[in-house]
């Protein structure tokens, strides 16, 4: 009976959901906590022999670190995703769009008959 009753208040469905995901995210930053390295490893900044005068601030540009990123993980992610989308014809990039779009509206759609079955 308890269960029926949420399942057709979409409203307490959201916050029981967004309830459970702040649990399962504070039990995980506990263990990310418990198992991390204490340790911290300083090395000094690497400027091509440069003095460190050179730069204003010793961080890096958001830019840097998202193709620093691209470059050494997802690597050949992007090298597929070029050679898939950057043929130089646009009817790939409508078709590839579509299909995207198509295959998110069949999941919303499918979900929504689900939503509708359980209620």
């Amino acid at each position: 009976m308890v269960v029926q009753h949420v399942i057709g208040d979409p409203g307490l469905v959201a916050l029981y959901l967004t309830a459970y995901m702040l649990i399962a995210l504070a039990v995980l930053t506990v263990i990310f906590i418990a198992i991390s390295s204490k340790k911290r490893r300083v090395t000094p900044i690497y400027l091509s022999g440069e003095p460190e005068d050179v730069i204003k601030e010793h961080v890096p540009a958001p830019g840097h670190l998202y193709w620093g990123f691209m470059k050494r993980f997802a690597h050949r992610i992007y090298e597929y995703l070029v050679g898939k989308m950057h043929t130089g014809n646009l009817q790939d990039w409508i078709s590839f769009m579509a299909s995207w779009y198509g295959l998110l509206l069949l999941i919303s759609i499918i979900l929504g008959i689900i939503y509708v079955y359980m209620r």
